[in-house]
This record gives structure tokens, sequence and C-alpha cells, in this order.
């Protein structure tokens, strides 16, 4: 085990009490960058509060963008333990037939999309990191951090609290993460629009190399393999059509929609494999990500609209970014501040631009001719600035702002 050498005055501690970095969360985000770390020889610690992963219907798609930025971590092994599948293309229904294909991957050298299971993901994670040379506890939860020359973290576990001590404390605590507050700042949100969610089947006949969506009248059904052999059906709707429909409160009910925007027989079999769960649709955000020895990543650092479904690309871009800051310099301050930079400035992009899609789950006629506009946009120019190869090429270089909104729109045209 690679541990940080003691600070002056830290004598009275052992040695397996102090780290270089002590990770808050052992979910993807937590668990992957500990595993990064531990690997290139820091002494980690991760404080997981579960005993065991629970499907909560979190993201279990990544873009291509964000499967380029896990394979340049170099974590093949991790994503083929987490059971992660191809998702070569994108592609868009009307009347339950395929209409458009948004993007694909047909050459085995193109990055494809990717889908898996949140949970046997986080479990698989959390077990590469242990193996990297990582500290796990679990479950056990940080009740206190402290500032110093190097942070105390009062973990509670099996009763009884223990202190440890750690250069850098990294939170990846989630979209609800409490310790936002630990950087001096706070958390902010926009309000709902709509709400997403669904349930994992089995069963399901589908097109397994693609991630499917059919969009019709404010509303949106998705599905996709999410492993080797499961499959998730996400339900995009106001939380007004929710009551009326009861799909997030029957099983029944929710297959029944979502047959009426699928191929004819995707559903005749299907199986329930997962609780059903629908959240509010609206971005979550730190107003501080960095600050006082710590650092906010993931999530926890700034939660994008699940219907964008930016969020475990966004974590694996965190991922990368942080480790190479921190592996490259011996002043961390610095570093998590540079890190703190360029993560809010992918996270605008990423937020804005989920703000100008909600337009398709508005009936509105001003939303109708918003609409409109992006056809003519993309008429003209059919990367609309680079914010359609968002999917892709991701958000680094993009700039959202008024510029690029109108021209998103098409209002900049003659």
């Amino acid at each position: 085990m690679r541990r940080a050498v003691l600070a002056p005055g830290e004598s009275r501690l052992t040695r397996a009490s102090v780290f270089d970095v002590a990770i808050i969360g052992g979910g993807i985000a937590g668990s992957t960058l500990g595993g990064v770390l531990a690997r290139a020889g820091l002494g980690v610690l991760m404080v997981e509060r579960e005993a065991r992963f629970r499907d909560r219907i979190r993201g279990e798609f990544t873009w291509p963008w964000g499967t380029a930025e896990a394979r340049h971590l170099g974590i093949d092994e991790l994503l083929m333990q987490a059971g992660a599948v191809d998702l070569r293309a994108l592609k868009f229904y009307a009347d339950r037939q395929p209409a458009e294909t948004a993007w694909e991957r047909t050459a085995p050298d193109e990055v494809p999309g990717m889908g898996f299971s949140h949970p046997r993901f986080q479990e698989a994670a959390f077990a590469w990191a242990a193996a990297q040379g990582a500290t796990t506890l679990r479950p056990a939860k940080v009740t206190r951090v402290m500032p110093g020359s190097t942070l105390a973290l009062t973990v509670a576990r099996d009763g009884g609290e223990v202190e440890y001590r750690a250069r850098l404390v990294v939170a990846a605590d989630g979209k609800l993460s409490a310790a936002r507050r630990w950087t001096g700042g706070e958390s902010l949100a926009d309000p709902e629009h709509h709400r997403l969610g669904g349930v994992l089947v089995s069963g399901a006949v589908i097109d397994r190399a693609a991630s499917n969506i059919a969009v019709a009248c404010g509303e949106a059904v998705a599905w996709f393999a999410a492993g080797p052999t499961m499959t998730r059906l996400y339900l995009a709707m106001s939380a007004s059509r929710l009551r009326e429909t009861g799909v997030d409160r029957s099983f029944a009910a929710l297959i029944a929609y979502a047959a009426t925007h699928m191929p004819e027989g995707s559903l005749a079999d299907v199986q329930q494999a997962g609780p059903i769960g629908f959240f509010p649709n609206n971005h979550t955000w730190a107003s501080r990500i960095a600050g006082d020895g710590v650092v906010l990543v993931g999530d926890a650092a700034g939660a994008p609209d699940p219907t964008g479904a930016h969020g475990t690309s966004l974590l694996f871009h965190d991922v990368r970014v942080l480790s190479e800051l921190l592996l490259s310099t011996p002043d961390w301050e610095v570093a998590t501040a540079v890190f703190a930079d360029r993560r809010r400035r992918v996270y605008d992009v990423i937020r804005a631009a989920d703000h100008w899609d909600t337009v398709y789950f508005d009936t509105s006629e001003e939303a109708v001719r918003r609409r409109d506009g992006i056809d003519r946009a993309r008429a003209n120019d059919p990367t609309l600035g680079g914010f359609a190869l968002l999917q892709t090429a991701g958000p680094e270089g993009l700039v959202a702002d008024e510029a690029a909104r109108r021209h998103y729109f098409g209002e900049d045209l003659a």
C-alpha cells in the first residue's frame, strides 16, 4: 500500500491513517478515480456508505465522447468486468419504425457509445479500485472533515468512529452531495421542466447495437441494452402526465405506454427486473467545485439534466482531467483550481444545450417555432455551431454564449 509521507506534527498518527487522497463515495466516479490514482502510486482511501449498490434508475448510457474519455483512462479491464456493451448508433423512431439515424459508428476503430447496468458497474469499479491498491471502507460514512496541513476525516463504521488524514478530499457523493458545503459553496438548481424515469426489463426484443428513442407530443420513450442481457426503458413526460397515465406506479401501465412507441412485439414477453422510478429533469450543481482542500467530481460537482444523458460521460471526463492534473504537479491547490475551471466550462456547455433542447418536450406555439428554427439552422449548418456534435465530440472547445444560442435556433439567418 502506498501512503503519503507524514506531515510535521503528525507523528502521533500511524502511517496507516494517512493518505494522499480520501474519496467520499465509491460509485462509478469515485471508484474509477480511486483506482486510477492508486494504480499510479498514490495512497488512496475510499469511503462508501452503502453495503451494496442498488438499482436506482441512474444513468446507464454513455455517449461516444464519454466512451473516448473512459478508454483514455486505460480501464478496458474494468469496462469488461462491468459488462459494458457497445452502442454503435443513435436511432430515432416515428410511428414505431426507425425514421432517422443521428450518428452511427460502423468501423471497429470508431468510438461507440456504451450501455451498462449502473449497480454492476459500481460494484465492478469498487472492486477494481481495491485491486489497484486503494484502501476501501464499506459500509462507512464520513461525518466530519476538518482543515489542517492535512485534512482530518472522521469516519463512522461498525458502531465507532476512526480518524484518517489526507492531503486532498475528493467528494463523489452524488447529485444530493452533502460535501458541497465543504468547499465553501452551496447547491444550486434549475426549475423542474419535466420528469424522466423508467425500469429495467428482461426479455425485450430490440436493436441491441443502438440507443433508440421515440419523441412525440412533448413526450419520449428511450430504450437500449443495459449490459449483455437486460434492457433499460426510459420515459420522459410532465408530472401531470405521470399522474394521468400511472406509468410511475404500475409496471403494466409503463409497458403498455412504451409499447405504443416501439416496434410491434418488442415488449411482448418482458419481465420486470428492477424498480420503477421517476425524477425531476433539471440541473443541480455546486457553486464552488474546489476549496479548503476538497474537490467535487461527478454529480457532486454538477449533475446534468438526465434527459440529455451526459452524466456518465461527464464523470469519465472528470476522472481523466483531475487524475492527469494531480499526477502532473505537486501543487494540488493549483491542480484542483484548474480542474474546477475546466469542469465549470464544460458543464455550462452541457447545461445550455440541455436547456435549448427542452423545446422538444414543450407543445406550446413558441416551442414549435423554435423547433422550426433549429431545422432551418441545421439545413444551413448541420453541426449547429458544433452543438449538434456534442454527443460524439463532447463539450470541450464549445462556448454556450448568446451568439451560439442564436445560431442554434436559426435566429442569425437572414
